[in-house]
């Protein structure tokens, strides 16, 4: 019988686990995708806040070579007042315990500039929670926060110019207030005295005294005009609104009512539609309703018959209003001017007028917040459109 030796079997040496190929290249991508990104600085910290790491984007951000920063503590980032008032320290400890944080601040770089960044430091942990240190990514928002600051100090610049443009308005309100009140007294001096010569001694003048003395009461009568609307603009821009839910119909046929004797014996054809209820001022709504009326009619005067027409169309985010004519029209080149103080567009002997009435319009639905403005052509009518608000039920 053959002998056979017997093999004694121990235990195999233990091999070391080594990463699969494919891991190993994907971590290696991985580190030479963060070393060389450059628009963020991506380093790693040790639990004590010692830069362990540092990519190309750190080097160009923060102005420091690896082997120049490697090991440092990372508070040499903080402006002074921060490293007094240990602001590294607290933020690494709030990382710790909440796993992230983030922070906007000033930081520093290796020449002593100064710049805006926006900071997430990450807590690093493996499976049994044992902190190992943590990941900081930094991003530079210097242009951003200059970007912000000048808005900021537009709008400061803005918001001031604001109160001082209101105030001017207020004292220019109360001025033309003033002034025009104050006229009136010498007004009716002017109109009181004209026409008691016109009645006493009227017969005694001759026809060229007769025309001069016509003429001043003319320009008397235009003068008070003139300083009724006045004041009343100045009444507008002081008076608070009083708003409430209004039928714009109602408003409508009050302001028909008191235009109607400039209607007698004119050939005129309304066409009034139904319009819709909002919230408003009605005593203001009423005035914007007859000035744009009285606009209508007095531009309508060379047709026979006027046709004016009221009604309702849809914006885009709101009803519009819109009073329509056929009257003389007038050239859009120049709506620019149609709702300044004292601006007309056709001449004071064809049509009469203060250049203040359409002024009134716009104050008044500007102070309810809307809009308004005018389509015409020479000859072929107007069409002046406002917004006041949504329509309510």
């Amino acid at each position: 019988m053959r002998n056979r030796r017997q093999r004694t079997v121990g235990k195999m040496p233990a091999r070391r686990t080594q990463a699969p190929p494919d891991v190993r290249q994907s971590g290696e991508r991985f580190r030479l995708l963060v070393e060389s990104v450059i628009d963020y600085a991506i380093l790693m910290l040790d639990p004590e806040g010692r830069v362990v790491s540092w990519n190309a984007g750190a080097e160009r951000l923060k102005g420091y070579r690896a082997s120049e920063i490697i090991g440092q503590h990372f508070s040499r980032f903080y402006p002074p007042e921060d490293v007094e008032r240990h602001k590294p320290e607290y933020e690494l400890e709030k990382a710790a315990a909440d796993g992230r944080l983030e922070d906007e601040g000033w930081r520093v770089r290796k020449d002593g500039s100064i710049f805006w960044a926006n900071v997430v430091i990450t807590a690093l942990r493996d499976e049994s929670g044992t902190l190992h240190g943590f990941g900081k990514v930094t991003r530079d928002l210097t242009e951003r926060k200059r970007a912000e600051e000048e808005i900021r100090q537009l709008n400061d610049d803005l918001r001031r110019r604001t109160e001082e443009l209101t105030s001017t308005n207020a004292d220019l309100e109360a001025f033309s207030y003033s002034v025009a009140h104050d006229l009136r007294a010498p007004l009716r001096q002017v109109l009181g005295f004209s026409k008691i010569l016109t009645e006493d001694y009227g017969p005694q003048l001759d026809p060229g005294a007769r025309r001069c003395l016509d003429r001043v009461q003319s320009g008397a009568q235009q003068m008070g005009r003139l300083v009724d609307d006045l004041l009343n603009l100045a009444k507008v821009g002081r008076q608070p609104l009083s708003r409430e839910i209004t039928s714009l119909n109602v408003v409508l046929d009050a302001a028909l009512q008191e235009l109607a004797p400039e209607c007698s014996g004119r050939s005129i054809e309304w066409h009034i539609r139904d319009l819709f209820s909002t919230q408003c001022d009605p005593g203001l709504m009423k005035q914007v309703f007859v000035n744009l009326l009285s606009n209508a009619l007095k531009y309508t005067r060379p047709r026979d018959p006027a046709v004016v027409e009221v009604g309702q169309t849809t914006g885009k985010d709101e009803p519009v209003v819109f009073i329509r004519d056929n009257g003389v029209g007038f050239d859009m080149q120049h709506a620019g001017k149609l709702f300044g103080v004292f601006q007309r567009l056709h001449k004071a002997r064809d049509f009469e007028g203060t250049g203040v009435g359409l002024a009134t319009v716009e104050r008044i639905i500007r102070k309810h917040g809307g809009r308004v403005w005018a389509e015409a052509e020479p000859d072929r009518g107007a069409m002046f459109c406002f917004t006041v608000g949504p329509a309510t039920r």
